[in-house]
């Protein structure tokens, strides 16, 4: 179940995630899938705290083969935490795939 926080956060993530150079697309991987079967679908999982406060992002994405992906992945946890408000290691994130 979401709740129109966590749909809003999500949102404004997702839109700075694929604003990054060398993310080509978002896509859960293998334990997104299995997490959306319990929890939340998509490749951005908010988890925020009682106040309504973001305490986790997860974020799974696929990568473009002509960047770093170590590059990438730090870029998308930059931007994710901006996105969001929260600080930078409360954001996990996956590279789920390279093309």
């Amino acid at each position: 179940m979401t709740t129109p926080r966590a749909d809003s956060v999500s949102a404004v993530v997702t839109d700075a995630v694929l604003a990054v150079p060398g993310v080509a697309c978002l896509r859960p991987g293998l334990r997104g899938l299995l997490h959306a079967a319990v929890r939340r679908p998509g490749a951005v999982r908010v988890d925020l705290d009682a106040t309504g406060f973001v305490r986790a992002l997860h974020i799974e994405f696929v990568a473009r083969s002509h960047h770093r992906t170590a590059d990438v992945a730090r870029a998308v946890r930059t931007a994710a935490a901006g996105a969001a408000g929260t600080p930078p290691a409360a954001v996990k994130v996956t590279v789920t795939g390279i093309v």
